[in-house]
């Protein structure tokens, strides 16, 4: 004989406020759970109460703990950082895995926080902060100096990712964590937060490499602005609005940063317009940005940049990437998670301040997988 799930009583503002938090439509519940939309609306007004099992799947859709089920109320959520890049009510709700995203990220955030304090470590942010009014030209400089990477060793990485790789490092060591996790493309390329300390910048994962490395860059300019935002990949309000200056802000500093003035001026009179794929793999920077660089700095016309714009979206040269094919949970927790923090939860856990379970679930990784993260990355 089947035995039928029990109706368990979860609170119908808790149910609202979870669905709602992660994502979902009222539809969407709908349809994975193969019961009617009206049956999904009366668990959030009290008309009706779920079922264990129907509880179970959404805790798992919702990739939440199912003790959330059965809070009292509402827990009260950090509202996301501003959207400066698109006017006021013109932005769309972000989807389940940019939410996902997010969320992770502001876990992990937190639990850095208490491994660094298990450790006598402080939270505080090492930057020296910048102005709006400051110039972003002027700061790039001092900011490349204190990151310690000279144009000379920029030339000479392999490739993008060692690039990537290199600026993500030097930023961790100013004490902030730099998470990527895949998210939707066309809502977002990143972010910062900066409600808690220590402060992290959020990638998508989903995007190409040089263009992560951009986006990299000018959440760093979001934080030196203590200017928390989300960056999408629409174009940038135009005008002199607050919310346009920043961003214009942060783009002049990430491109004043990856390319200062006198070396891409160099570079430009040595190899012109046609050479400009050449000195973007110099940089390992992406196209855009190198001509993006060369308009700013009055080298190429505004008509040639967006003709030579218009091409590159022919040539769809704008991809996205999902990374990580083949790799290892191990090595998967380090591109996401950054060498800083899984570092911490092992001195954590060497020292018996976490459990191995609890080292497992914050690098989201299995028992056999905890040995390899103490080799160097190949």
């Amino acid at each position: 004989m089947r035995r039928t799930s029990p109706k368990v009583n979860v609170s119908p503002p808790v149910m609202r406020w979870l669905r709602e938090s992660s994502g979902w439509s009222l539809e969407d519940v709908s349809g994975h759970l193969h019961v009617s939309v009206n049956r999904v609306s009366q668990w959030e007004q009290g008309g009706q109460a779920p079922t264990l099992n129907e509880v179970k799947r959404l805790a798992k859709a919702y990739r939440r703990p199912l003790a959330a089920f059965f809070l009292a109320e509402p827990e009260e959520e950090q509202p996301l950082p501003r959207d400066f890049r698109r006017l006021p009510g013109g932005a769309r709700p972000l989807t389940k895995r940019t939410l996902l995203a997010i969320r992770k990220a502001r876990n992990l955030q937190m639990i850095s926080a208490d491994l660094m304090k298990n450790l006598d470590l402080t939270t505080g942010t090492d930057v020296v902060g910048a102005q709006l009014t400051d110039d972003p030209e002027e700061v790039a400089v001092e900011e490349r100096t204190r990151l310690g990477i000279p144009v000379a060793e920029q030339r000479s990485w392999k490739d993008a990712y060692e690039g990537f790789r290199a600026w993500r490092d030097a930023i961790e060591e100013r004490n902030i964590r730099v998470f990527q996790f895949p998210m939707e493309l066309e809502e977002l390329r990143g972010c910062a937060l900066m409600d808690h300390t220590p402060n992290a910048i959020v990638l998508n994962s989903s995007d190409i490499i040089q263009a992560r490395t951009f986006t990299l860059l000018h959440e760093y300019g979001h934080i030196l602005l203590h200017e928390p935002a989300l960056c999408t990949p629409d174009r940038p309000v135009i005008g002199e609005t607050h919310e346009a200056r920043v961003e214009q802000w942060c783009n002049r500093f990430a491109g004043a940063i990856l390319m200062p003035p006198k070396d891409i001026t160099e570079d430009f009179t040595r190899h012109g317009i046609d050479g400009v794929g050449r000195i973007a793999n110099r940089y390992r920077v992406s196209l855009a940005t190198v001509l993006t660089r060369l308009v700013t700095l009055n080298l190429i016309a505004q008509e040639r940049y967006q003709a030579e714009m218009r091409k590159l979206q022919r040539k769809g040269a704008v991809s996205t990437e999902q990374g990580g094919g083949g790799e290892s949970s191990a090595r998967k927790a380090q591109r996401e998670r950054g060498e800083v923090f899984v570092s911490l939860v092992l001195e954590n856990t060497r020292r018996g301040y976490i459990t191995h379970n609890e080292a497992l679930d914050y690098l989201g990784v299995k028992v056999k997988h905890l040995r390899e993260l103490t080799k160097p990355t190949p």
